[in-house]
């Protein structure tokens, strides 16, 4: 890892921007507020903070830990859930906070699996959609950046658990 170089792709002031623009997004689309935002951690945390401060709407929020990934770098092709939401979603509008749809597996899953449990609507954000490896169809309701190929870090997005700190987002090379 200490031989790789970032290369910066979204520097703080785009993202800020783009996340305040989303938020306005969901806020026209739920006028009415009382929305459940779910973000799936560990990476959406920078994210769904800043989303959430730039709704114009009431919201509750929780977290959930799922993976398809475990300790390696290509997905398993199948749905860990490892902490799942506390809030119950019947009857409550859901809006599933990702940080990055990679290969799709994690948000198309665990999607299913919040439909499943009858919630008035079912929503996703996602800050990046990378596209080139898709593996399941994922359609976004909200997504911050559309790029095709590069491993992402900063702004909760991590390699090995670091660079999650780093104000921008970078492509590693």
């Amino acid at each position: 890892m200490n031989n790789l170089t970032k290369k910066m792709l979204f520097d703080a002031e785009t993202i800020s921007g783009r996340v305040k623009e989303l938020g306005r997004q969901i806020s026209s689309r739920h006028p009415e507020g009382d929305l459940l935002l779910i973000g799936i951690l560990k990476g959406c945390f920078m994210f769904m903070a800043d989303l959430v401060r730039s709704l114009d709407v009431p919201c509750q929020i929780d977290f959930v830990r799922v993976s398809s990934y475990g300790s390696g770098t290509c997905s398993s092709g199948r749905l860990d859930i490892v902490m799942d939401s506390r809030i119950p979603v019947a009857n409550k509008d859901v809006i599933l906070v990702d940080d990055i749809v990679d290969s799709g597996l994690t948000l198309c899953e665990y999607r299913n699996v919040v439909a499943q449990r009858g919630p008035r609507s079912l929503e996703t954000v996602a800050l990046i959609d990378k596209t080139g490896r898709r593996e399941k169809f994922v359609e976004l309701d909200y997504c911050g950046f559309k790029i095709e190929h590069g491993f992402i870090v900063g702004y909760g997005l991590d390699c090995d658990e670091q660079y999650r700190g780093l104000g921008c987002l970078y492509v590693l090379e």
